[in-house]
């Protein structure tokens, strides 16, 4: 037995290394992604900064979102400041800056996310104020406490958002397909861990097109047109795919924690 392993530890070391490789992601190398919270009795400043840790000129996109789901509902509302910065090597800026009510009882999601110039996602840090059970194994928990300041609980360094899909349209279609895929989205109960993206982007002769995206990867895409019965179509063709695509991601990940 001592010999049969000894002949395979080589194999085993190496598959568990690509595996790792293939499967997993590091953020906030190249670009580190920082959100800071100021606390007074009334507000929370939330400022959101990067900073380029490489040594060339950095060119992003960057976006600073806050989620609000209230307490009695699951309805979800998205305040999104967006924009483009370019950092020199070694620079930090403050990319945005927004406040919330510091006495809010919601369940409050701050998101910021760092994009290269090939919308590959490069930095992201994220905050939970007023978190549940399930934040507090799962994310950065946020608490207030007897002097209205922001203590952080880092319970887990990883990233893990369930049920976060970002609307980046420009038209009214797109629009209209966001919230017929959103709801079926709801309906269906898909919570995936993943952030889902519907970007609206223009194409040939003035047309649009929608993306939808599963964190980084295009999983559908498709030409608009302003008919109801088509976006119908076409959104449930996209939950289909988002669907198929998180059970692959998750598929995955038990596959590399078996090993």
């Amino acid at each position: 037995m001592l010999l049969y392993i000894n002949r395979n530890i080589v194999f085993t070391l190496t598959f568990l290394i690509s595996t790792t490789c293939i499967f997993s992601q590091k953020y906030n190398t190249q670009v580190e992604a920082k959100i800071d919270l100021k606390s007074n009795t009334e507000f929370i400043e939330i400022t959101g900064s990067a900073f380029n840790n490489t040594q060339i000129n950095q060119s992003l996109r960057y976006q600073l979102s806050v989620f609000k789901k209230g307490q009695k509902n699951t309805n979800i509302s998205n305040n999104k400041q967006e924009g483009r910065i370019v950092l020199a090597p070694g620079q930090k800026k403050n990319v945005s800056s927004t406040t919330i009510n510091a006495n809010d009882e919601d369940r409050i999601i701050i998101l910021l996310l760092l994009y290269n110039l090939e919308d590959q996602l490069l930095g992201k840090d994220r905050i939970v104020i007023n978190g549940n059970a399930e934040d507090k194994n799962n994310e950065i928990v946020a608490k207030k406490n007897e002097s209205s300041k922001v203590v952080l609980n880092e319970e887990n360094d990883g990233v893990f958002l369930r049920g976060i899909v970002i609307e980046e349209t420009k038209t009214k279609p797109g629009r209209d397909f966001y919230k017929m895929f959103y709801s079926l989205y709801l309906g269906y109960n898909v919570n995936g861990e993943k952030i889902v993206i519907v970007k609206e982007k223009l194409a040939l002769a003035n047309n649009t097109k929608i993306e939808v995206f599963v964190h980084n990867d295009k999983v559908f895409e498709f030409f608009l047109r302003p008919q109801n019965e088509y976006l119908k179509i076409r959104s449930e063709e996209a939950l289909k795919k988002v669907y198929l695509h998180l059970q692959k991601l998750k598929q995955n990940k038990n596959r590399v924690q078996h090993y």
